[in-house]
């Protein structure tokens, strides 16, 4: 008789903890397809990054060459950094960085802009001799 009297505790107490391991249950399941769909967004952004610098790298290279380009480009060179190159035309020197879809200069890129912009670029001689070195500002 004794048990009789705690019976519905006994039964409200597992059915209780029951719930509690099914949703327990439920959550860990939500956790583990959120971490599995956050882990599939990293790996697909990775690859549309990694796919966006290539186009780019593809475009630095062709740029040139396309039927729009402005110059001749026989008369371009390649830097790479912190500009894409330089075209030497008969009357002027012109930095040129390429970009393409919706890419932006970068900080240091913008610095430069800035740095051409305010006339701070000049040309230099470094003479390596015999005697040594000189450095000849023109």
């Amino acid at each position: 008789m004794f048990y009789s009297e705690y019976l519905p505790l006994f039964i409200f107490i597992i059915l209780i903890s029951s719930v509690a391991v099914w949703l327990f249950g439920l959550y860990r399941r939500q956790v583990k397809h959120t971490e599995a769909l956050q882990k599939k967004y990293s790996k697909e952004l990775y690859h549309r990054k990694s796919s966006e610098v290539r186009l780019g790298k593809i475009g630095e290279n062709l740029a040139p060459f396309v039927k729009d380009w402005p110059w001749d480009p026989n008369r371009f060179r390649f830097l790479g950094n912190p500009v894409d190159g330089v075209q030497f035309n008969g009357d002027e020197i012109i930095f040129v960085e390429i970009k393409t879809g919706k890419a932006r200069l970068s900080r240091t890129q913008k610095d430069f802009r800035d740095l051409v912009k305010a006339g701070k670029v000049s040309f230099v001689t470094f003479k390596i001799t015999e005697g040594g070195t000189k450095l000849i500002k023109e």
